[in-house]
Protein backbone atom coordinates (compact mmCIF):
# COMPACT_ATOMS: atom_id res chain seq x y z
CA UNK A 1 0.00 0.00 0.00
CA UNK A 2 3.02 2.49 0.67
CA UNK A 3 4.75 1.76 -2.56
CA UNK A 4 1.41 2.10 -4.63
CA UNK A 5 0.51 5.57 -2.71
CA UNK A 6 4.39 6.94 -3.16
CA UNK A 7 3.71 6.02 -7.30
CA UNK A 8 0.41 8.22 -7.03
CA UNK A 9 1.87 10.92 -4.92
CA UNK A 10 4.67 10.42 -8.01
CA UNK A 11 2.71 10.84 -10.88
CA UNK A 12 0.88 13.64 -9.21
CA UNK A 13 4.04 15.46 -9.15
CA UNK A 14 5.14 14.82 -12.20
CA UNK A 15 2.35 15.68 -13.63
CA UNK A 16 2.35 19.20 -11.81
CA UNK A 17 5.69 19.33 -13.42
CA UNK A 18 4.99 20.16 -17.02
CA UNK A 19 4.28 23.25 -15.04
CA UNK A 20 7.24 25.31 -16.14
CA UNK A 21 7.86 28.32 -19.02
CA UNK A 22 8.33 27.87 -22.53
CA UNK A 23 11.24 28.36 -24.42
CA UNK A 24 11.39 32.47 -23.67
CA UNK A 25 11.62 33.02 -26.98
CA UNK A 26 8.15 31.94 -27.39
CA UNK A 27 5.01 34.14 -27.71
CA UNK A 28 3.25 32.48 -25.20
CA UNK A 29 6.03 33.85 -22.69
CA UNK A 30 6.18 37.10 -24.20
CA UNK A 31 2.56 37.64 -24.32
CA UNK A 32 1.77 36.81 -20.88
CA UNK A 33 4.83 39.22 -19.48
CA UNK A 34 3.00 41.62 -21.30
CA UNK A 35 -0.36 41.35 -20.28
CA UNK A 36 0.85 41.18 -16.45
CA UNK A 37 3.14 44.46 -17.14
CA UNK A 38 -0.22 46.10 -18.54
CA UNK A 39 -2.34 44.76 -15.59
CA UNK A 40 0.20 46.10 -13.19
CA UNK A 41 0.44 50.02 -14.32
CA UNK A 42 -2.92 50.17 -15.08
CA UNK A 43 -4.73 48.42 -12.01
CA UNK A 44 -2.35 48.04 -9.74
CA UNK A 45 -0.41 50.52 -9.26
CA UNK A 46 -0.89 51.75 -5.88
CA UNK A 47 -2.95 54.94 -6.32
CA UNK A 48 -6.46 53.69 -6.34
CA UNK A 49 -8.75 54.01 -9.74
CA UNK A 50 -7.62 56.31 -12.52
CA UNK A 51 -5.03 56.66 -14.77
CA UNK A 52 -0.96 55.39 -13.96
CA UNK A 53 0.40 58.59 -12.23
CA UNK A 54 4.04 57.99 -13.59
CA UNK A 55 5.86 59.96 -16.23
CA UNK A 56 8.46 57.07 -17.13
CA UNK A 57 8.64 53.27 -16.58
CA UNK A 58 12.15 52.03 -15.72
CA UNK A 59 11.52 48.57 -16.63
CA UNK A 60 14.34 45.29 -15.57
CA UNK A 61 16.07 44.32 -18.33
CA UNK A 62 16.14 40.72 -16.44
CA UNK A 63 13.69 39.17 -14.97
CA UNK A 64 13.21 40.39 -11.34
CA UNK A 65 14.45 37.52 -8.78
CA UNK A 66 11.92 39.73 -6.35
CA UNK A 67 9.08 40.07 -8.14
CA UNK A 68 5.88 39.08 -7.17
CA UNK A 69 7.25 38.99 -3.04
CA UNK A 70 9.70 41.82 -1.58
CA UNK A 71 11.03 39.65 0.87
CA UNK A 72 13.18 37.25 -1.04
CA UNK A 73 16.32 36.71 -0.38
CA UNK A 74 17.58 35.25 -4.33
CA UNK A 75 20.55 37.64 -4.62
CA UNK A 76 20.94 36.44 -8.43
CA UNK A 77 19.60 38.11 -11.33
CA UNK A 78 17.16 36.55 -13.46
CA UNK A 79 18.18 35.88 -17.17
CA UNK A 80 17.72 38.30 -19.50
CA UNK A 81 14.64 39.35 -21.33
CA UNK A 82 14.60 37.37 -24.77
CA UNK A 83 14.08 40.51 -27.63
CA UNK A 84 10.46 38.85 -28.36
CA UNK A 85 9.47 39.55 -24.82
CA UNK A 86 11.22 43.20 -24.44
CA UNK A 87 9.27 44.53 -27.75
CA UNK A 88 5.53 42.56 -26.42
CA UNK A 89 6.14 44.07 -22.82
CA UNK A 90 7.55 47.73 -24.37
CA UNK A 91 4.07 47.73 -26.47
CA UNK A 92 1.95 47.06 -23.19
CA UNK A 93 3.58 49.96 -21.35
CA UNK A 94 4.42 52.78 -24.16
CA UNK A 95 0.73 53.52 -24.33
CA UNK A 96 1.16 54.91 -21.02
CA UNK A 97 4.63 56.95 -20.89
CA UNK A 98 8.05 56.50 -22.09
CA UNK A 99 9.79 53.14 -21.43
CA UNK A 100 13.57 52.83 -20.36
CA UNK A 101 15.33 49.58 -19.78
CA UNK A 102 17.43 49.43 -16.96
CA UNK A 103 20.18 46.48 -15.67
CA UNK A 104 20.17 47.65 -12.11
CA UNK A 105 16.86 49.36 -10.31
CA UNK A 106 19.66 50.70 -7.53
CA UNK A 107 21.66 52.74 -10.29
CA UNK A 108 17.73 54.46 -10.48
CA UNK A 109 17.16 55.17 -6.86
CA UNK A 110 18.33 57.82 -4.58
CA UNK A 111 19.28 57.32 -0.45
CA UNK A 112 16.15 57.61 0.50
CA UNK A 113 14.81 55.22 -1.91
CA UNK A 114 12.80 57.30 -4.12
CA UNK A 115 13.24 56.89 -8.58
CA UNK A 116 15.90 59.37 -9.07
CA UNK A 117 13.56 60.30 -12.52
CA UNK A 118 10.79 62.48 -10.68
CA UNK A 119 7.83 60.40 -11.40
CA UNK A 120 9.01 57.48 -12.84
CA UNK A 121 8.07 53.81 -11.79
CA UNK A 122 10.57 51.10 -11.42
CA UNK A 123 9.11 47.51 -12.61
CA UNK A 124 10.24 44.60 -12.64
CA UNK A 125 8.49 41.03 -13.69
CA UNK A 126 9.70 37.66 -12.98
CA UNK A 127 9.52 34.10 -14.47
CA UNK A 128 6.04 32.89 -15.65
CA UNK A 129 5.00 29.43 -14.70
CA UNK A 130 3.12 27.66 -16.80
CA UNK A 131 0.40 24.45 -16.44
CA UNK A 132 -1.50 23.84 -19.89
CA UNK A 133 -3.26 27.12 -20.64
CA UNK A 134 -2.52 29.07 -17.43
CA UNK A 135 0.53 30.87 -15.98
CA UNK A 136 1.26 32.71 -13.00
CA UNK A 137 3.41 35.71 -13.60
CA UNK A 138 5.53 37.51 -10.45
CA UNK A 139 5.46 41.44 -11.04
CA UNK A 140 6.95 44.59 -9.08
CA UNK A 141 6.53 47.99 -9.25
CA UNK A 142 8.80 50.51 -7.03
CA UNK A 143 8.07 53.85 -6.75
CA UNK A 144 9.66 54.79 -3.57
CA UNK A 145 10.42 54.41 0.05
CA UNK A 146 6.76 53.85 0.63
CA UNK A 147 5.19 53.45 -2.68
CA UNK A 148 5.68 49.91 -3.99
CA UNK A 149 3.76 46.83 -4.96
CA UNK A 150 4.56 43.10 -5.42
CA UNK A 151 2.11 40.08 -6.27
CA UNK A 152 1.91 37.37 -8.68
CA UNK A 153 -1.04 37.53 -11.45
CA UNK A 154 -2.85 34.35 -12.46
CA UNK A 155 -2.95 34.87 -16.80
CA UNK A 156 -4.73 32.11 -18.95
CA UNK A 157 -5.51 32.00 -22.79
CA UNK A 158 -8.91 32.12 -23.11
CA UNK A 159 -10.07 32.61 -26.76
CA UNK A 160 -6.50 32.18 -28.22
CA UNK A 161 -5.54 35.39 -26.21
CA UNK A 162 -3.78 35.69 -22.51
CA UNK A 163 -5.49 37.12 -20.10
CA UNK A 164 -4.93 37.93 -16.63
CA UNK A 165 -7.94 36.44 -14.27
CA UNK A 166 -6.64 37.39 -11.11
CA UNK A 167 -4.25 37.83 -8.53
CA UNK A 168 -2.76 34.34 -6.91
CA UNK A 169 -1.04 34.21 -3.29
CA UNK A 170 -0.18 37.73 -1.50
CA UNK A 171 0.06 40.91 -2.37
CA UNK A 172 2.54 43.56 -0.43
CA UNK A 173 2.01 47.18 -0.49
CA UNK A 174 4.36 49.91 0.77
Amino acid sequence: MKILSVLMVTAVISAGCGAGAPDPGTSDSAEVLAAAMKELITNNHTFGSGPPPFTEYLIQENLDPFAGEPTESDDSDGRALTENERAAVEAAVADFGPVRWISDPADFQTDDLVPTIEGAAILGVGEAEFTGDEALVPVSLWCGGLCGTWLTYKVEKIEGRWTVTGIEGPIAVS
